[in-house]
């Protein structure tokens, strides 16, 4: 696999497979994280990439959201598309018909989920970064968090409302090292959870791997999953998204790196608004625990 998959600047990718097609829906980069809208690409063949142009801007109805389109995510229940964003650190919701969009916004009053929406005893620090996740029992959870204990919230059957009493914070065993893009997958009875450390702005940016046999932890922490590769200038590799690939049954991981072509006068941390999307496969060891990803070029 040729990275990065899409030319450009997009990080934070989400990925997808929904109607025969790989859906990537990343935050798009190159102006210091500021930003109101969100683009999709998708593929039949993981090399070949349509670029569907921008299928939400937060700024077209919003009341409340002006800047900052980070970190989408999109989850599909009774043939509608649901769209969690990121603005103004919160997170936001909007749906459609399609996985290309265009997305209609359903929080056009206040957000979806806020800093004042957090249930009693929370602790997170950012409300940002979403996962949707739609469990094997077709129960839904929401993971969210710029925090060490990013948090979970199941939603009810729309996919719109939070059950009230079941937001918690997420406990590990062993050290996390958690910074945010919490998420989970659910493979051979476990749920193989997996999150971001460090700063997206520092070449050590990188993605920590743990079990558990609950979608709400507590996680056993495993290890490192995703890291820099200096002998190949791979650096930076961060904020993933990970879906069991329905051709071949084995996992694919979408991410970002810093790109290898930046603006000149860009250097240090500035590199973390100029990452690039790349895509690997993953392998899975005979103890069904996901292997190191070999980051390729």
């Amino acid at each position: 696999m040729s990275n990065p998959i899409i030319q450009g600047y997009y990080a934070d990718p989400d990925i997808r497979y929904f109607e025969g097609r790989y859906y990537i829906y990343p935050t798009t980069d190159g102006n210091k994280w500021h930003g109101t809208s969100f683009k999709c690409f998708s593929s039949e063949n993981l090399k070949d990439w349509t670029d569907h142009g921008v299928i939400f801007d937060i700024t077209c109805n919003s009341k409340w959201a002006k800047d900052f389109a980070w970190a989408p995510t999109v989850g599909c229940k009774n043939g509608k598309y649901y769209l969690y964003y990121c603005a103004e650190k919160s997170i936001g919701l909007a749906v459609s018909n399609h996985p290309y969009g265009p997305f209609e916004d359903l929080s056009v009053e206040e957000p979806f989920l806020s800093i004042e929406k957090l249930e009693k005893g929370i602790v997170i620090d950012q409300v940002i970064d979403p996962s949707i996740f739609v469990d094997h029992d077709g129960r839904n959870y929401l993971y969210f968090g710029n925090s060490e204990t990013p948090a979970v919230v199941e939603l009810e059957e729309d996919m719109c409302t939070m059950i009230p009493g079941t937001m918690k914070n997420i406990i590990y065993e062993g050290k996390a090292d958690c910074r945010e893009a919490f998420m989970t997958v659910y493979e051979q009875g476990r749920y193989h959870f997996t999150w971001s450390c460090d700063d997206t702005r520092s070449e050590d940016y990188h993605v920590n791997y743990g079990i558990s046999d609950s979608p709400l932890g507590p996680v056993k922490v495993i290890g490192t999953i995703l890291q820099k590769n200096v002998e190949k200038d791979i650096l930076g590799t961060g904020h993933h998204g990970m879906i069991k690939d329905p051709v071949t049954g084995k996992y694919l991981i979408a991410y970002h790196r810093f790109s290898h072509s930046l603006p000149e006068g860009v250097s240090g941390w500035d590199r973390g608004a100029f990452r690039e999307t790349c895509l690997d496969w993953m392998e899975m060891s005979e103890d069904g625990l996901f292997k190191e990803v070999e980051v390729s070029e």
